[in-house]
């Protein structure tokens, strides 16, 4: 996967990509916010670790599930990088479409009743198995060069999303649990209410009551992210969803709240790596 940890936003470079990673985490990993072009999933086996997803912090616990959709923003919290083990798999916007039918949308994983962006389940013990040997057979299939071996990660991959999907038909719906600050939430909740506007740090603090200084402090300690480069990530993100509804480039600009349409396509083409422009015409291609 293509990382630009001074870059939020992260293209998945394949169709699919299945880690089950055991190994020490880096500290340029911790608190790392970021989205995707495409869908994640974080299974959770061990380790002292809080996932923050937009806009809630919670501390996971083995046997977590999470669906993350394109472009949600996410990020880590652990208090001990020695011992985070979990699986992480990837899946193109595309690919997860033409993986399902009209009578199987994979996507619906990723989104519940109470958040329409992720959704998260439980998997309890005695199921973990079934799972985890799933994906470790599908990193192996990914990893391999023989023959087939893409037409098999993608049968693979569909009998993980199946057995998940038939798991969480009888799951019990997961109650949410977040551990996010209350004024680092009330920041988010600012920004889904006013993120089309032109949004100033001083003009939150002011609508919300508290100082420029203290609410860029306590944004930075809980997702390790600037305040101020967040805004900025939060709007692009917008625009790409308006971009990809095949909204103008020009008009996507002043409705993600830029009053500048150069100053829209420097921040664009720095955090994506493409033009507005570029980046509308490469989906149409894709599609």
């Amino acid at each position: 996967m293509k990382k630009d940890l001074d870059c939020p936003y992260s293209m998945i470079d394949r169709e699919i990509i299945c880690e089950h990673k055991t190994a020490r985490v880096t500290p340029e990993d911790i608190n790392t916010v970021h989205n995707h072009d495409g869908y994640e999933i974080v299974f959770f086996l061990r380790g002292d670790v809080n996932i923050m997803i937009e806009p809630n912090m919670i501390q996971m616990q083995r046997g977590d599930m999470f669906f993350i959709s394109p472009l949600v923003f996410h990020g880590l919290n652990l208090e001990d990088i020695s011992g985070y083990e979990r699986v992480v798999i990837n899946i193109q916007y595309e690919c997860l479409k033409q993986l399902g039918d009209e009578e199987t949308d994979f996507s619906s994983l990723f989104r519940s009743a109470a958040t329409p962006d992720m959704n998260h389940l439980r998997v309890p013990e005695e199921d973990l198995p079934e799972f985890i040997e799933l994906a470790e057979k599908l990193q192996v299939s990914m990893d391999s060069k023989e023959f087939g071996h893409s037409v098999l990660s993608k049968a693979l991959l569909t009998q993980f999303l199946l057995l998940t999907c038939k798991y969480s038909s009888n799951a019990p719906l997961m109650k949410k649990e977040s551990i996010m600050p209350h004024v680092v939430s009330k920041i988010f909740d600012y920004l889904d209410t006013h993120i089309e506007e032109d949004i100033t740090i001083s003009s939150m603090a002011e609508a919300l009551h508290y100082s420029s200084d203290h609410l860029s402090r306590v944004f930075s300690e809980a997702t390790g992210d600037s305040l101020k480069h967040y805004i900025n990530a939060k709007k692009i993100a917008l625009a790409q969803k308006l971009l990809l509804q095949n909204y103008s480039p020009y008009d996507v600009c002043f409705m993600v709240g830029y009053n500048n349409y150069s100053s829209f396509s420097r921040r664009f083409s720095k955090q994506i790596g493409v033009s507005p422009k570029q980046f509308q015409l490469s989906h149409r291609e894709a599609v």
